[in-house]
């Protein structure tokens, strides 16, 4: 399937993730879905392959995947563009906004330290998943504040933000909130990026507020964590 020369190229990974997201959208239109993002076909499908393709290994996919990771933060600010054509909207309800954010972020905050704690979670972990909810750049530099495993942190953050896409439209239809601003809040608070992508084929005010619903929830919890989270180990 894969020449000997492209396996061995740092292009290798990519040019397959680029053709297997691609892919991945072209299905999702075809069949119409606008609730799920490509990234829950293309991950599969990636992970598919270098555990069963001969001479393709994770090592050589990293060597150009990696220019994709480096990419989260442009990615990230990109989402000031809806930002910008509906900061009328997000202006208007400056107060609303702020007190979804503060709020989710402590509720946030509060329920995965009780739950985790539960569940019987190592402190380590524990400090891990901490920053579940926040964009991955931030969540990586909120972990090692607390001193907890970025890669663990990486993949709670991952799975937070799939099942929000997966789930947030279909829940709030379910509670009949039709708001595009309180949906843009709960979104952006409780999914970060790949929830607040799944707004694209939606809404451009969601995409909006679930995108500084995102970057504002990142500088609460990045103040929030390292203060509460000493205080709810204590009580």
């Amino acid at each position: 399937m894969f020449p000997e020369i492209l396996i061995n190229s740092p292009l290798l990974g990519l040019g397959l993730t680029v053709l297997v997201y691609v892919l991945a959208e072209l299905i999702l239109k075809q069949l119409k879905i606008k609730v799920l993002p490509p990234i829950l076909i293309a991950c599969p499908v990636i992970i598919i392959c270098l555990m069963y393709y001969p001479g393709l290994s994770y090592a050589k996919y990293a060597q150009g995947a990696n220019f994709i990771s480096f990419m989260l933060g442009p990615a990230t600010i990109a989402l000031a563009v809806p930002l910008y054509r509906n900061w009328d909207i997000v202006r208007k309800y400056a107060l609303p906004l702020s007190a979804g954010i503060l709020l989710s972020t402590l509720v946030s905050l509060v329920c995965v330290f009780y739950v985790g704690s539960s569940l019987g979670l190592q402190e380590q972990t524990l400090n891990s998943v901490m920053a579940k909810s926040v964009t991955v750049p931030i969540a990586v530099e909120i972990s090692k504040m607390v001193n907890g495993l970025p890669a663990i942190t990486i993949g709670a953050v991952i799975m937070s933000g799939v099942l929000g896409a997966v789930t947030n439209h279909i829940i709030l239809r379910l509670l009949r909130i039709k708001n595009d601003v309180a949906c843009g809040v709960a979104i952006g608070a409780c999914s970060h990026g790949i929830g607040t992508s799944a707004c694209a084929g939606i809404s451009s005010v969601q995409l909006a507020v679930g995108g500084v619903t995102m970057g504002l929830c990142g500088v609460a919890s990045t103040i929030l964590i390292p203060i509460l989270y000493p205080i709810l180990k204590a009580l």
